[in-house]
């Protein structure tokens, strides 16, 4: 159970920082320039660590597995992302 309630709390996190950085990403490519782009290409790499960060440091006080934690937010974060960026490409 407590690796179950691990990767559920790590689903939820990095189901957030996906949707987070998809609303950012989808209001850069409607910018349509190139430093509109970089810009999101930096904030979700940096949105990437500091969800992975968060989870690290919080190890010693969350009440189940942190490794499960940073397995659900790896999961939810790879497949939101390629769920996002298939939307936002207009399902081509």
């Amino acid at each position: 159970m407590n690796y179950f309630l691990g990767i559920v709390v790590g689903l939820v996190w990095g189901a957030a920082i996906a949707l987070i950085n998809g609303f950012f990403t989808k209001r850069c490519v409607e910018k349509n320039t190139s430093s509109a782009m970089t810009t999101a290409s930096i904030v979700k790499i940096v949105s990437y660590i500091l969800a992975f960060v968060v989870v690290f440091l919080l190890r010693n006080v969350l009440p189940f597995s942190y490794e499960a934690t940073i397995i659900g937010t790896v999961l939810a974060l790879s497949m939101l992302q390629i769920v996002i960026s298939y939307r936002i490409a207009g399902g081509k």
